[in-house]
């Protein structure tokens, strides 16, 4: 039986450890983690195309244990979790598929775009829309499938599991708090992810083993962050995701625009 290189085990346990600082962001704020994973996995060596892949693969296990750990604090609403993650399952396949097809430079500021949009709004705070908690059956549910659908297409596009549209659309528009935002978008997290997980092994983007290993870490971190997360005020979480998002979109940006720089 052949044995893994000293090179390809310190991989791994990088692999891991990228995983176990997602997880914990991911499950504290409800975004699957893709914000953290995405640049990590770049930093430790993947090209942006195979990051994104193995980002979201990851995102599967991340968004699993922390959608457990809100449903078993009575955080997660059932029903239109499943509707968002339906639109995103489409908005999943449309996105990895339109990714395969970008250059890493465009991909990078694509990403850079979804996130600094999605921080600024929340930094920006406000209440629900008027009239969002008092939605009928039918406008609850088309309201609920858009989001799916556009935080799908940025998850596929980005890897980053749909959240960082998915909370801040669930606050706004369907009238939730901030912890029964989180706890639904991990729900809509796992579908969207396995969708666009199977377009991207499909596309050959993917190596399974890596996504395996990075989901590990993931799902420990997620226990925990998801746990932190529960005792944290709803105004505490908010800050905290608006000012990351945007910090890890400037820096995208940066990095762009700077010569020489892989995008």
């Amino acid at each position: 039986m052949s044995q893994s290189s000293p090179s390809s085990q310190i991989l791994a346990w990088k692999f891991v450890l990228v995983g176990l600082t997602a997880g914990i962001m991911g499950g504290g704020l409800g975004v699957g983690g893709g914000i953290v994973l995405v640049p990590l996995l770049i930093y430790v060596g993947l090209e942006r195309h195979r990051a994104h892949a193995t980002s979201l693969a990851a995102i599967i296990m991340i968004a699993t244990v922390g959608a457990i750990s809100f449903a078993a604090s009575g955080e997660i609403d059932l029903a239109i979790g499943l509707t968002i993650g339906a639109g995103g399952i489409v908005g999943s396949v449309l996105g990895a598929n339109t990714m395969n097809r970008m250059s890493p430079k465009a991909l990078s500021v694509v990403f850079g775009f979804v996130l600094l949009v999605a921080g600024i709004r929340m930094l920006a705070g406000g209440n629900p829309l008027p009239g969002s908690a008092d939605l009928s059956s039918v406008a609850q549910t088309l309201i609920s499938l858009g989001i799916g659908l556009v935080g799908g297409f940025f998850a596929g596009l980005a890897g980053i599991g749909g959240g960082v549209v998915n909370v801040p659309a669930g606050i706004f528009f369907l009238g939730m708090n901030q912890h029964e935002a989180q706890g639904t978008s991990l729900i809509a997290i796992v579908m969207t992810a396995v969708a666009g997980t199977i377009a991207n092994y499909r596309n050959e983007r993917l190596v399974i083993g890596e996504g395996l290993t990075v989901g590990a870490g993931g799902a420990i971190g997620s226990l925990i962050g998801s746990q932190l997360a529960l005792g944290a005020s709803e105004d505490t979480l908010a800050l905290i995701l608006g000012v990351l998002v945007v910090f890890v979109a400037l820096r995208t940006f940066y990095k762009v625009a700077r010569p020489g720089q892989p995008a």
